[in-house]
Order: structure tokens, then C-alpha cells, then sequence
């Protein structure tokens, strides 16, 4: 008779277990993944009064994004083979302490060098639950069912740069910028909640690697060194590197090209989130039928063919609908390759999730912030600089996703 592992069946019981229980921790994962988005969309509006506050410059306080941007980046890199090593429960849980502790050092802060100190803070630790959220759903399930649940967590992560822009905008019209801060405590505290009341531990202590800062390391460089691993995360970094071409551009391409008020322009923005979030919901029920990997090939193919397309109309001087329609097609295909980009890639490294996050993590951040000053490289007056971008990565994306499909067939 073969010995039962408790580990397995502790797995076993969190990949299938179903009703409320399931509903509470994937929202409480949502709301961990979600932290970016709120931490930086809901303090746009408020950034004037920060400069009034501190009687100090707009890059200054443009500063406050950039050293959190760059914290999160590291955090992610760094805190993902960390919780390989000592688990995810209790670095979670830490993470969320800080990043609630920082928020409120923020409201007290006696100049805008301790804002941009704390903003780095709070970006590492606000890393914390973005990361090790993606690390527990391959802890807890695989193939279809992994593709299934980062899409909704897709699909929740997708609602914070519709609500945090809003719920920032009311704040900074009513209240001084300090309050912005609080709404993130509040944030950060319900972030604690779920990370302490409701997030189990899900790598097991027999699970955990060994080997200090060296082990570290090694976690990672083995993550790096998997080719079919690091195909689906170009593909994924690449996708996000268009995503980010349309965010940092659309302000100025629908406001100042195609004439849309700052209202229109914002409706505009939560149809093309509405379709991403639509299609991530749909993804979910697909991969019961079709596999993640065919249906990731199709969308990036769809993507790259609309915006190669959208780039042809925009050189050729035609906007207006086109554009509108190519932007949504784009945001629609997005919601069938994120899900399905992270399962696939966290699959290709079993029992170093928290390392393979923390890589998909990088990437992401490192494509956004690369394409985000390219988009302006030609003023405020025009399209084209978006379109040449999104269309640039969307054809990367699918040269990596070609290349990942056959790197996977070699390894099995």
C-alpha cells in the first residue's frame, strides 16, 4: 500500500474544492494583483496639489511614480525565489504590513524627498501580493484550470484602472492629496485581511528550496535558462508592451487627434477595458474546450493583424472609427493572451512559481516602461508613434509565441 502525502492532499483539496470558499480566495487574489493600478492610477489627479503642498516641481513629484514603478520591479524579482524558499503565507502578510505602515508615513511626510523615499517602499512592498498572488495559483492548480484562474484574476486586476482614476479624481475634488492616501491604507488594510484571514499557505515546508541568498540565485537563473519558459514570458512582456503603447498615448490620441472630450475620452477608455475584461471572461470557459496554448496562438495572431492593419489607416491618414475600433480589438485580444500567457510559462517551470512570477513581473514592468516615452517621441498631435509601437509589439509577441510552441514540443 503506497504512503498518502499530506502535501498533495492539502494541494488537492484547495485546486478542487468549489462554492463561496474558492469565490472569497480568488477575490482576495484579485485584490492582491490589483495593487499597481490603484497605488498609482488613483494619485494622477492629485499630483498638482502634491507639487503645492511641498512648493516643489512637477518632475519632482512625477519622481513619486517612477521610484515606485521601479520598486515594484525589483520587489517582484527579488521577493518571488524568496517565497520559493520560505513559503508565501508570511511574506505575503509582511508585504501588506508595509505597504499599509508606508501609506500612512506618507500622509505625515515632511517633504517630497521622504515622499519619493516612501513611494519606493511602497512599491516593493505592494510587489509582495502581486507576485506570490500569481505563485499561488500554480501552487494550487495547472494547466486549464491555472489558465482559467489567472484569467479572472485578469479580469479583476482589469477593473482598478477604470475604478482608481474615478475614485482618484472625486478625492482630489473634494479633499487635500493627503487623502488619497488614506482610500490606499483603506486598500492596504483590506489587502491584510485577505492575505491573513482568507490566503492559506500553499507550499508546503517539503516544497521550499534551500540555499540562502546563493539558492535565490539559482532559483532564478534556472528560470531564466528554461527557453520555452521565457518564450511565453516575451510574449507576455511584448503583449503588456502594447497594452502600454495605447495607455500611455490614448490620452493624447483621442483628446487631441480625434477630438474627444476629457469625459469622451474616458468613456472610450472603460469600453476598451470592458472589452478586455469580457474576453477574459469568455477565456474561462473556452479553455474547457479548446487548449490555452491554441487559443493564445489565435489571439496574438488576431492582435498583430489588427494592429499592423490600425498602423497601415493611421500612415495613410485615416482615424476616427477605424482607430476606435482598432484599440478595442486590440484591448478584446488582450483578455485571451494574458490568462493564458501566464499558465503557460508558469507550467514550464514546476516548483519555482514564485521565481517564474517574479521573472513575468520584471518583464512586464521593464517592456512598460520602455515603450511608455516612445509613444510622444512625435508631440501630442498625432498617432503614429502609438500605432508603429503597439504594431512592433504585437509582431514580437507573436515571434515569441510561434517560438514558444515549438520550444515546448522539444522539452516534452
Amino acid at each position: 500500500m503506497s504512503a498518502v502525502n499530506p502535501d498533495d492532499g492539502f494541494r488537492s483539496r484547495l485546486r478542487l474544492s468549489g462554492g463561496k470558499d474558492r469565490v472569497v480566495l480568488v477575490m482576495a487574489l484579485g485584490v492582491l494583483s490589483a495593487v499597481s493600478p490603484m497605488a498609482t492610477d488613483m494619485y494622477l489627479a492629485s499630483m498638482p496639489r502634491v507639487a503645492d503642498y511641498f512648493q516643489t516641481s512637477a518632475s519632482a513629484v512625477q519622481l513619486t511614480l517612477t521610484t515606485y514603478m521601479v520598486g515594484m520591479a525589483f520587489g517582484q524579482f527579488l521577493l518571488g525565489p524568496v517565497s520559493d524558499m520560505v513559503g508565501r503565507h508570511r511574506l505575503m502578510v509582511a508585504g501588506n504590513v508595509l505597504f499599509l505602515a508606508s501609506c500612512l508615513a506618507i500622509v505625515v511626510a515632511p517633504s517630497i524627498g521622504v515622499v519619493i523615499a516612501l513611494r519606493a517602499v511602497q512599491g516593493v512592498s505592494g510587489a509582495a501580493g502581486v507576485v506570490i498572488a500569481r505563485a499561488i495559483v500554480s501552487d494550487i492548480s495547472t494547466d486549464r484550470q491555472a489558465a482559467k484562474l489567472f484569467s479572472v484574476l485578469a479580469t479583476i486586476t482589469s477593473l482598478a484602472p477604470v475604478v482608481a482614476p474615478l475614485l482618484g479624481g472625486m478625492i482630489a475634488s473634494v479633499a487635500p492629496w493627503q487623502a488619497v492616501f488614506w482610500a490606499l491604507a483603506g486598500f492596504g488594510l483590506l489587502m491584510l485581511s485577505g492575505s491573513v484571514f482568507v490566503v492559506p499557505e500553499t507550499l508546503p515546508a517539503a516544497k521550499r528550496h534551500r540555499g540562502g541568498l546563493v539558492g535565490i540565485v539559482g532559483i532564478s537563473w534556472a528560470v531564466l535558462r528554461t527557453p520555452s519558459f521565457m518564450a511565453y514570458a516575451l510574449t507576455f512582456g511584448f503583449t503588456f508592451g502594447s497594452l502600454f503603447s495605447y495607455i500611455s498615448a490614448s490620452s493624447f490620441v483621442l483628446q487631441n487627434v480625434l477630438g474627444f472630450s476629457a469625459l469622451g475620452y474616458s468613456a472610450v477608455f472603460a469600453v476598451n477595458a470592458g472589452g478586455a475584461i469580457v474576453a477574459a471572461l469568455i477565456n474561462t470557459r473556452l479553455v474547457d474546450r479548446i487548449e490555452p496554448g491554441t487559443i493564445l496562438r489565435m489571439a496574438v495572431v488576431t492582435a498583430c493583424v489588427v494592429n499592423v492593419a490600425g498602423l497601415g489607416l493611421v500612415l495613410a491618414g485615416i482615424t476616427g472609427w477605424p482607430t476606435l475600433a482598432h484599440l478595442f480589438v486590440n484591448q478584446a485580444c488582450l483578455g485571451f493572451i494574458m490568462g493564458n500567457a501566464v499558465a503557460l510559462s508558469q507550467g514550464r517551470v514546476p516548483g519555482r512559481a514564485g521565481a517564474g512570477s517574479a521573472v513575468l513581473g520584471t518583464v512586464q514592468f521593464l517592456f512598460g516602461g520602455l515603450v511608455s516615452p516612445l509613444t510622444g517621441v512625435a508631440g501630442q498631435h498625432t498617432a503614429v508613434p502609438m500605432a508603429v509601437s503597439m504594431a512592433a509589439c504585437s509582431a514580437l509577441a507573436l515571434g515569441a509565441v510561434l517560438t514558444a510552441a515549438r520550444l515546448a514540443r522539444a522539452e516534452r
